[in-house]
């Protein structure tokens, strides 16, 4: 049936040399499971057609077709022969018990004749243009059948931007000759980000004409507010848990005078206390970060939770940190030494003559508030209580941001999620520049976390802070990706 019958649906065929990737791409864009992804050569042997995504009556179909297989002299031949009763036959009958390579691809190149606009046909990334011969035969065989051909590379491993920008130079150099390809981007069906997946309606929109342009606007556009929605819906949930993370104390107990010098001289006795103290609030976090976590996966669309990975480099960062820093003992070690050795009768006693005891009492809360902020991730809030110091919660900020980002960039064709281990190291580079441009607005907030915080003020403002912080990120490392966010 001639798609122009239809013009208010949008049909794209994908298409590729087997097993590079188009079945792992599919569930992805659909964000649900289809097919079955294996490393294996003809994993899709027949066409299948499903819906991506439907806006004002007009619908956006993915066609995931068979694999091109290796004989494509004898494809060419059969094609020929397409009208032919005999060629029919041969395909039909012949060719689909004793030649299954060459069945899956006639079923690919008559799948995309019959029902496409716009061919997605996707490359091997990891091998250059030269080495990779099928890849002009496979565009001749397209040729055939005259629908645009828009080319994405796949398999292109973890992200790198520079790298990914020569691959694409190369390729498109490779490429020009053929007017059938009308563009070639990266698009991993692996490591490719959310932000990206509006590309392939937006380069349709380049490529059709009349009321097939307008439905490929009207459904990029629709792509677009979905993603948006989904990631303003992703820093509602940051910001959950960011205000947890402000809000969250824990008491401190009280003693006398003497113990709180006996603690200043028995470092083992003060690290057990705030061991303690500190260890209670991990778990809190750890067991908030994990939810926040889980809720980003499925809000992702991938199937999973996040396992020991996560609980291992989480431990990492929010860990106990056990020895408190030499310059506690440097700077006041002999000073209270001093003081307990000329006035141990007064201070045991509950006095403090000394300088009226103004100078004693300076001092234990001095060094007791210099221990914690040098020592521990912890810090006092003036009531006897301590929270995240400013500095961890800028730590925690960071490392939730990464994992979100691991998340937006887990292609669903991988499987089930897995905690990162090494994500891409200009993500952390990007992450940092950012927070540090903005220190400011993040120092304010945690200003306002502690013992009195008032937790219905603090969720605007963090998601205000987070979702900044997230556009800029994205930004930097796409920069094409900026007139989305200012829809």
């Amino acid at each position: 049936m001639a798609r122009d019958s239809q013009p208010r649906e949008l049909v794209l065929s994908l298409i590729s040399h087997t097993n590079v990737g188009t079945t792992a791409l599919a569930p992805t864009l659909l964000r649900r499971d289809v097919g079955e992804v294996a490393d294996s050569a003809h994993v899709t042997t027949v066409p299948e057609a499903f819906t991506l995504l439907e806006k004002e009556g007009r619908v956006a179909r993915l066609w995931d077709t068979p694999g091109f297989g290796s004989n494509l002299a004898k494809l060419a031949k059969r094609l020929r022969s397409n009208d032919n009763p005999i060629g029919w036959l041969l395909h039909q009958v012949w060719d689909r018990g004793t030649d299954k390579s060459l069945w899956c691809s006639q079923e690919a190149i008559r799948n995309v004749q019959a029902e496409s606009d716009v061919v997605l046909y996707l490359v091997d990334a990891s091998q250059s243009p030269s080495s990779v011969k099928y890849v002009d035969l496979e565009i001749e065989v397209i040729e055939w059948i005259g629908k645009p051909v828009l080319v994405f590379l796949n398999q292109a491993g973890q992200r790198d931007p520079e790298r990914e920008r020569l691959n694409e130079l190369e390729w498109r150099a490779h490429l020009s000759r053929f007017d059938i390809v009308k563009n070639v981007d990266t698009l991993d069906a692996f490591t490719r980000c959310w932000t990206e997946e509006h590309h392939i309606l937006e380069k349709a929109v380049e490529v059709l004409e009349g009321e097939k342009k307008k439905s490929a606007k009207v459904l990029r556009d629709a792509w677009i507010e979905r993603n948006l929605e989904t990631f303003d819906k992703a820093i509602e949930g940051m910001a959950k848990w960011a205000e947890f993370a402000l809000s969250d104390t824990e008491p401190l107990p009280k003693k006398g005078i003497a113990d709180q010098i006996f603690q200043l001289l028995n470092r083992s006795e003060h690290n057990e206390e705030l061991d303690r103290i500190q260890s209670e609030m991990y778990e809190r976090l750890a067991e908030k970060t994990s939810t926040t976590v889980n809720d980003l996966i499925a809000l992702y669309g991938l199937d999973g939770e996040t396992a020991a990975e996560l609980e291992k480099a989480s431990k990492g960062e929010f860990a106990v940190k056990r020895d408190v820093e030499e310059p506690l003992a440097a700077t006041l070690g002999g000073v209270v030494s001093g003081l307990v050795g000329g006035l141990s009768a007064d201070l045991m006693s509950g006095g403090m003559t000394f300088g009226g005891g103004t100078i004693v009492g300076m001092l234990l809360g001095g060094a007791t508030t210099y221990a914690l902020a040098r020592g521990y991730n912890l810090t006092q809030t003036g009531q006897n209580m301590v929270r995240w110091s400013e500095a961890h919660f800028l730590t925690q900020i960071q490392f939730l941001t990464m994992l979100y980002l691991a998340i937006s960039h887990y292609g669903r064709g991988r499987g089930i999620w897995q905690d990162p281990v090494n994500n891409p190291t200009h993500w952390q580079e990007v992450l940092q520049q950012q927070l540090n441009e903005e220190s400011d607005t993040w120092s304010k907030l945690w200003k306002k976390g502690g013992i009195n915080s008032d937790r219905g003020t603090l969720p605007k403002p963090l998601k205000k802070a987070l979702r900044q912080l997230l556009v800029r990120v994205f930004s930097q490392l796409y920069p094409e990706s900026k007139e989305m966010f200012r829809r």
